[in-house]
């Protein structure tokens, strides 16, 4: 039996800007779920799985730029990622993002995100799909002892807002930052990324040159990142159950 549900059968409605399509399901991996429904429900279709002490979402993309640029997509979700949880924290309490895919508050991992293209896309060829994914530590009730997991915190230790709030404000920063970057150009919205890039940089300067993100300090000095699909084949931030503890 399938494990997707009717938006109208689980939980409260969500409140999507056109085109993204809900479907509920109950598989935690949503990343997977998106994929298998990408080749045929298309660009929009938003998978949100919700159980004890996970928040995940996934959102389809349809690219019209050829791969080398169009994975650049995967900034922008995190940068939509970011903003959402901002905008439904508490106040005062930095959400911040480790290059290229983790999520921090407070200085404590909170999440990530995941990214999946089209199966065989060349560099120079435009992806049928890719999905965006992010995975959140929604509480750690399951844990007898969360001061032992200094490292990690969750949405509802936080305070933060109804997940539904998170992932609705969520597509609405998708669809804003994605008519930037038509209108604008990537770097309107690789900015705001820049901006979110944990530890801040008192001197120097950051900026995203192809793929991948530099660090340069005043004297001229300074680092390049590695690549950010070699990055995220890492995804130092989790295991196979989800995000790290």
């Amino acid at each position: 039996m399938s494990s997707l549900l009717a938006e109208d059968q689980v939980g409260p409605r969500l409140h999507l800007p056109p085109p993204f399509t809900p479907h509920r399901t109950e598989n935690r991996d949503v990343l997977a779920a998106a994929v298998a429904l990408a080749p045929s429900e298309g660009a929009g279709t938003l998978v949100l799985h919700q159980s004890a002490g996970l928040l995940a979402f996934a959102v389809v993309l349809e690219p019209e730029q050829k791969l080398v640029e169009a994975q650049l997509a995967f900034l922008l979700g995190m940068t939509a990622l970011g903003d959402a949880l901002a905008a439904h924290c508490p106040p005062d309490r930095p959400v911040r993002l480790n290059w290229p895919d983790e999520v921090l508050f407070d200085g404590a991992r909170i999440g990530g995100g995941r990214f999946a293209i089209a199966p065989g896309t060349a560099e120079d060829a435009v992806p049928d799909w890719m999905v965006f994914a992010a995975e959140l530590i929604a509480d750690r009730h399951h844990i007898a002892e969360p001061g032992s997991y200094p490292d990690s915190t969750s949405l509802f230790e936080e305070g933060f807002d109804p997940a539904e709030d998170i992932v609705s404000t969520f597509a609405s920063y998708m669809m804003l930052y994605f008519d930037r970057w038509a209108h604008d150009g990537f770097a309107a919205v690789s900015n705001r990324f820049l901006m979110r890039v944990d530890p801040p940089l008192l001197r120097g300067v950051r900026r995203i040159e192809g793929d991948q993100m530099m660090e340069i300090t005043p004297s001229g000095g300074g680092r390049r990142l590695p690549p950010l699909r070699e990055a995220l084949a890492v995804q130092g931030w989790r295991d196979e159950a989800g995000p790290k503890l």
